[in-house]
């Protein structure tokens, strides 16, 4: 049992360096991508070759659809809700909150 356990230990560790190599040869080939199309990117403190290559993927090959802030937030899933719909939201939380029953005695 005992040699069971260091022969499969052995063999995840084997296969734990062969994976460890396979990503760093990934994220070198990512790198040298990103400092060929998107050099610029790099320059931007915060982002990484990781960040860049996402950054390269979302937009895709249809880069004047971020053509302000606002697009790139709404395109991240962060744009501020409109001033109306706030107010629209809490009419109907007043609302539901009128008509529920209140405390019994």
């Amino acid at each position: 049992m005992l040699q069971a356990t260091r022969i499969t230990l052995g063999l995840l560790a084997h296969r734990i360096g062969q994976l460890s190599e396979q990503i760093r040869d990934v994220d070198a080939r990512l790198a040298r991508l990103v400092d060929c199309h998107a050099p610029q990117l790099l320059e931007v403190v915060g982002i990484g070759p990781d960040t860049a290559v996402a950054l390269l993927i979302t937009v895709g090959g249809n880069p004047e659809r971020l053509d302000n802030e606002a697009s790139f937030a709404a395109l991240c899933g962060v744009s501020p809700v409109e001033r109306s719909l706030r107010y629209a939201a809490r009419e109907v939380f007043h609302l539901v909150k009128q008509q529920q029953p209140g405390p019994r005695s």
